[in-house]
């Protein structure tokens, strides 16, 4: 693959996924979906994403495609706006980036905005006040374009928080990026060791990788199955696994959680009672000591106050950190990894004769949502 010059502003689990795979020699050929919640609406940067992409990587010259609405085409609520087929390796280090200019790009043409640096830090700072001696992590590379990324660092570090997720961000500070486990990796070993062994195996493979002075953190909502592959992931380990991030998405609602609709306890996501319900099960397993990190949603500091009210209320602590990406209200692009096989034409749905999806992988909630107006660009 090519130098990526853009290393340092990409999120660190990224990078060190890529080191995992390079290490486990693991490149399969995978499809990216990208698509944005909020619309509809005109999308904006497509151009530079894919002019950065083919900058930064081997993606053309080893055949990989990228299809895409044609810049300031229409979109709507959660359409794909993008497919990127491509060996893996090759798109990794890149998802930050490419994200991060297609929402701002996307955010300036539709809201006729940039972002409001005093409310952000506003936020920051309550959710740091409210999270009292626990970290609090900026996770918001991805969510505006590359070149605020260090100012948008300093901020976090300004009101409260206590590491970013880049190597760019992280540099004024001495640090570096904070990165545990993207689902992107735990899809290439839901394909090598199926999906309910994907959380496992790809903590197993960090452990195997990564430097021992890092964090073993494992991911555990990739199957929907965050209790159940906490526990097998803990047992793997044998001791050295630090903590577990929750992540549910939005479609789903966790292994321990419980349906209704009382706003943050309840339903789909990352919530009260599903967190609650985990640390007891992972407690009468004897892992007492296992750190729970908690993201999505929680750069709202209502969502941080009916946490601490859920550890009043059960008498337990339900969280060691929280990480955030705190840009609320802009057009956040999404990518995830829908379909991965050892040939190109296996996962490009748009090869021969309409739209297809074949060689499925990928996270619960997330399947394949065809885009029958994109067109090939690469």
């Amino acid at each position: 693959m090519a130098e990526n010059k853009m290393l340092k502003f990409t999120d660190k689990y990224f990078e060190r996924s890529n080191q995992i795979l390079k290490a486990e020699d693991l490149n399969p050929w995978i499809n990216m979906q990208v698509f944005v919640r909020k619309g509809p609406g005109k999308v904006a940067g497509v151009d530079e994403a894919v002019e950065l992409i083919l900058n930064n990587s081997n993606l053309a010259e080893v055949g990989g495609r990228i299809y895409a609405k044609e810049e300031n085409g229409l979109y709507g609520p959660k359409e794909t706006v993008m497919n990127i087929v491509t060996p893996i390796q090759e798109i990794m280090e890149l998802e930050t980036l490419y994200l991060g200019v297609l929402t701002a790009g996307t955010t300036r043409l539709n809201d006729k905005k940039d972002l409001d640096f005093n409310k952000i830090g506003e936020q920051m700072r309550e959710v740091n006040d409210l999270t009292g001696d626990r970290s609090v992590l900026y996770l918001g590379a991805r969510h505006w374009h590359w070149t605020y990324d260090q100012a948008l660092a300093n901020l976090a570090f300004e009101n409260g928080c206590t590491g970013v997720a880049t190597d760019n961000g992280a540099e004024t500070r001495g640090q570096k990026g904070f990165g545990t486990i993207p689902h992107a990796l735990e899809n290439v070993f839901a394909k090598e060791y199926g999906m309910n062994n994907a959380v496992k195996e790809a903590v197993l493979a960090f452990d195997r990788v990564i430097d021992p002075s890092v964090p073993r953190i494992a991911l555990p909502d990739y199957a929907n199955l965050e209790i159940t592959n906490t526990l097998e992931s803990a047992r793997a380990l044998e001791g050295r696994l630090y903590g577990v991030r929750f992540d549910t998405c939005g479609e789903n609602v966790a292994e321990g959680g419980v349906a209704g609709d009382r706003k943050y306890w309840e339903g789909k996501g990352v919530t009260v009672n599903g967190v609650a319900n985990a640390r007891r099960k992972i407690n009468e397993a004897g892992l007492e000591d296992l750190k729970f990190g908690l993201s999505s949603g929680f750069s709202n500091p209502e969502k941080v106050k009916a946490f601490n009210e859920g550890e009043k209320q059960f008498g337990m602590k339900l969280y060691d950190l929280i990480g955030a990406g705190f840009l609320d209200g802009v057009r956040t692009f999404t990518a995830d990894v829908v379909a991965i096989a050892d040939d190109p034409d296996k996962v490009d749905f748009y090869t021969g004769n309409g739209v297809e999806a074949r060689d499925i992988y990928h996270k619960v909630g997330r399947g394949p949502k065809l885009g029958n107006d994109l067109r090939r660009v690469v």
